[in-house]
């Protein structure tokens, strides 16, 4: 599974003035900011950092916080 973004797709958005280092969603009741540091994504709940995820892709770190966020029962 390829972890990184599309180098190419950033460049074009970038060009149409779009950026793609934060991205809002909503998700149980929340509304939830994930922004990019670096190599990880901080996931934000109003103003505080609630979580950290270690990758850089953005669909990567939404599903990873969301099996981090819906523990297995068993």
């Amino acid at each position: 599974m390829i972890k990184e973004t599309d180098r190419l797709s950033q460049a074009l958005l970038r060009r149409h003035g779009i950026g793609v280092k934060q991205k809002r969603i909503h998700f149980r009741g929340r509304d939830l900011l994930f922004q990019l540091h670096n190599t990880r994504y901080d996931v934000f709940n109003g103003d505080r950092c609630i979580a950290t995820v270690d990758t850089n892709n953005i669909n990567e770190a939404i599903k990873q916080f969301k099996a981090l966020d819906n523990p297995v029962e068993k």
